[in-house]
């Protein structure tokens, strides 16, 4: 059994190399080995992209919607 790295935070350069090893189908385990670190770690960096996302399109779409015009 491999030990894992007491690390559990990564740097954003980092954090966006895991984000592309998710997108291009690797596992979370996978990737999780790959870096050295837990799989939560991996799951953690991976819900908050998608969280981050999310935010962003309700900021789009709130930019884009009509604004009302009262006469």
């Amino acid at each position: 059994m491999s030990t894992m790295s007491q690390r559990s935070h990564l740097t954003d350069s980092e954090a966006w190399k895991v984000v592309g090893r998710l997108e291009g189908g690797q596992t979370q385990a996978e990737v999780a080995q790959a870096i050295g670190v837990s799989q939560s770690v991996i799951s953690r960096i991976w819900s908050r992209f998608f969280w981050r996302l999310k935010v962003q399109d309700k900021v789009v779409d709130w930019q884009q919607r009509p604004k009302k015009i009262v006469i």
